[in-house]
């Protein structure tokens, strides 16, 4: 497999004769924002250089536009900016003509199923992606992408004359799915003073109007000294990482393998740092300025010479190795680099993939967590993921252990918003082929069979092994489904489901039947022969990969509660012999005094009380979860207020799972505490109530009445009020009993047992 680990760039390519003609189609919406159109129009002038390029922006007859134009490359752009009422027809004729699909979206966007349905639907094996980890979240498409990796324009970036304006520029989204740029743009605006540049958004032209685009934005990028960027919850090459240095800021940013497979190097083309030391090295190098001006220049030589539009021949490349050997295996041994014919086959991925970023290692953790029979914890992990990006894959995570919770009307909800986003908001012929057999199966749970037989009849032309099998059960039970299309599959973002042999996928619906209380269809399940019998061979192969990553997943669980009651007896050790945590900035280690926490749930609490704590849990000497539910709402406590979506809200499956998250802290406004019940609490330490103004709620009636509550200490009550800031926070604490630890509840599965 290709790894990220070769050296970056090479020169450009001097491509002899005349440019092959390329039909490019695209459909991108005509109300985008200025800089997003930018963006788009540097696609074009990119492929221009190495092709001559016919955009067609509006529904086509593939075999008219062949006909007319003559093309020797047809390339199909689909993703977040695609527009709805996107129609290419005929797009079976002329098999002659290669095609290549342009996946233009982040890795974890939602719209990669919209992509998948586009290409099924016209017929394209073979795809190009702009962002870097996309191998990792298309699986069944990763032995056949390649990455045409984002550029900085030399001609536009670079430094511009006037000087230096501004010493540290924060631009860009600070929203959920940058957490990187949240924890350090806050360390900095502790220390320094900064100018912000608003980020409006992506889609909303009038919203983002005052942004500056193209060369104003390169020269404002060019007018400060230091500009910090991220790639995301996926460690992703964004754009910013190369404009920034390309317009002579210095670079600060995450060390990923990915920015350094770009070629950058720590404190010599750029600044690698995290929340626990960047204000230090910022620090440093404006009191030694020559320093900083050395290494930013050497990030714009690396940018400009490596990371420009004319480096990035990609598409060209394929197109020649491709006429060289039609039928031969092409590769990407490194992202930066050339491609090249493999004498290898097999279905290995083409291109180098991405490490996992947080968003991957909580569905995988999610996932192992629900084979290992723990629904509620899985949730949580899942939960963890929505409240950073809405994931398809954390969405059916959700709906899965919510199934496993005895709760099919949520999950019906999140499957449902999930085919929403790629039906009814892109467009897209047809939702993710296994997320419609999930809703014919939730809707059996609940017992709602017409609903099942809708889910399973809708799209009969949609194929694949987990959609094929919950229609053989629908027919297997009375109703109507179609038998399956004479076509090969479709594909789908999650992996790995309808590759399990018959009998355990068999099993695990009797299991979610009988979770919901539904005993009677569970038995006639149980009695069904294997209906799709003829296609078990294709599929048996992963049989032994499958149950060998149940007990992975159990082990990696059990691993992590041992680590975790680990490092609680290091923390209470800690505290008993005096010894404290020696950070520069205080921890929230030391703002509890010593006390030991596992982890904190935030609880519909606003954006800077949930900053401030993830700024002190960074600086915790040990690990430290921090789990963040909804956002800060008026009015009464209620489910309306938070709607799961591109948050996960407040979910009851996931605050009845705080008990086996160890010793916590529950940071909350007054409408989250009226969701919380006592049991919730039964391994929680500090409770701190932020009132905002709202009546006092039961929950903390309740809690003043138990003889194990009372109000915190005055001294710790004072500065968890002033690190919030929260004047008047209600601070609650437990009070330990002398066998305390042995009175904590554990929950394993659904039932509460104590230890």
């Amino acid at each position: 497999m290709p790894t990220i680990d070769a050296p970056a760039g090479r020169a450009p390519r001097d491509w002899a004769g005349p440019k092959p003609r390329l039909v490019f189609f695209r459909f991108a919406d005509p109300t985008l924002p200025d800089f997003i159109a930018g963006h788009l129009r540097d696609h074009v002038r990119c492929l221009e250089q190495w092709f001559d390029v016919h955009v067609i922006d509006r529904d086509a007859d593939y075999d008219e536009v062949v006909d007319r134009l003559q093309p020797d490359l047809a390339l199909f752009e689909s993703g977040v900016y695609a527009r709805r009422g996107r129609a290419i027809a005929n797009t079976h004729r002329h098999p002659g003509i290669p095609k290549l699909g342009l996946l233009n979206a982040d890795g974890y966007c939602p719209t990669r199923s919209v992509f998948l349905a586009d290409m099924d639907d016209w017929g394209v094996e073979t795809f190009f992606t702009i962002a870097t980890s996309a191998s990792g979240y298309t699986p069944d498409i990763a032995d056949r992408t390649f990455v045409w990796p984002n550029f900085a324009d030399r001609r536009i970036f670079h430094p511009y004359p006037g000087g230096k304006s501004r010493s540290i520029l924060l631009s860009g989204s600070r929203e959920t799915n940058y957490p990187w740029r949240v924890r350090v743009d806050g360390a900095l605006r502790e220390r320094f003073p900064v100018t912000t540049m608003q980020h409006s958004g992506w889609f909303d032209r009038e919203a983002a109007a005052a942004m500056p685009a193209g060369e104003a934005y390169a020269r404002t990028l060019s007018a400060a000294l230091i500009v910090p960027t991220c790639g995301t919850i996926a460690e992703e090459l964004v754009r910013k990482h190369l404009e920034i240095p390309a317009s002579g800021a210095l670079l600060l940013t995450e060390r990923t393998p990915v920015v350094e497979a770009a070629g950058f190097v720590d404190m010599v083309s750029c600044v690698f740092a995290d929340a626990s030391d960047a204000a230090d090295k910022v620090a440093y190098l404006l009191e030694h300025p020559d320093e900083l001006a050395e290494i930013a220049a050497a990030g714009t030589r690396l940018a400009h010479e490596r990371h420009s539009i004319e480096h990035r021949d990609q598409i060209r490349q394929w197109y020649e190795l491709h006429r060289g050997a039609p039928g031969a295996r092409i590769v990407q041994p490194d992202l930066f680099g050339s491609l090249a014919h493999d004498p290898l086959s097999g279905a290995r991925p083409v291109s180098a993939v991405a490490r996992p970023g947080v968003d991957r290692r909580l569905l995988r953790s999610g996932d192992a967590l629900l084979e290992a029979g723990l629904p509620a914890r899985a949730a949580d992990r899942f939960a963890q993921v929505l409240n950073l990006h809405f994931e398809p894959e954390a969405a059916l995570g959700l709906a899965r252990s919510a199934v496993r919770l005895g709760r099919p009307p949520l999950a019906s909800a999140l499957l449902e918003h999930s085919a929403a986003i790629v039906v009814r908001t892109h467009g897209a012929s047809h939702p993710d082929p296994v997320e419609q057999a999930w809703q014919s199966r939730v809707a059996l749970c609940g017992a709602d069979l017409r609903a099942a037989v809708e889910h399973a009849a809708a799209h009969p032309g949609v194929r694949h092994p987990e959609l094929d099998r919950m229609r053989a059960v629908i027919r297997a039970l009375g109703g109507t489904a179609p038998e399956p299309a004479d076509r090969p599959r479709h594909r789908s973002v999650h992996s790995g489901f309808g590759a399990e042999p018959w009998d355990e996928w068999q099993r695990a619906l009797v299991d979610d039947l009988a979770a919901c209380g539904r005993d009677e269809t569970a038995a006639r399940v149980a009695a069904m022969p294997d209906p799709t019998r003829a296609t078990a061979q294709s599929v048996g192969a992963r049989a032994g990969r499958t149950s060998a990553s149940r007990g992975r997943g159990a082990a990696a669980a059990a691993r992590h509660l041992l680590a975790r009651a680990r490092r609680r007896a290091t923390r209470e050790a800690a505290a008993l012999l005096g010894r404290d945590a020696p950070p520069d900035r205080a921890s929230l280690f030391q703002v509890l005094e010593g006390r030991p926490i596992d982890a904190v749930l935030l609880l519909m609490v606003d954006d800077g009380i949930a900053r401030r704590i993830e700024a002190l849990g960074s600086r915790d000497p040990w690990p430290l979860e921090i789990v963040r539910l909804g956002r800060a709402v008026s009015g009464p406590a209620r489910d309306g207020f938070v709607p799961w979506g591109h948050r996960s809200g407040v979910e009851r499956a996931v605050l009845r799972s705080v008990p086996s998250w160890g010793t916590s802290m529950v940071v909350t406004t007054r409408a989250g505490m009226g969701h919380l019940e006592l049991a919730d609490l039964a391994s929680t330490r500090i409770v701190v109530v932020v009132p905002g103004g709202a009546p006092e709620t039961d929950a903390e009636r309740r809690l003043r009445a138990r003889d194990d509550w009372s109000p915190a200490s005055e001294a710790l009550a004072t500065r968890l009020r002033a690190v919030l800031p929260a004047a008047e926070a209600a601070v609650w604490e437990r009070r330990p009993a002398r066998d305390d630890r042995a009175r904590v509840p554990v929950r394993v599965g659904d039932l509460a047992v104590e230890r």
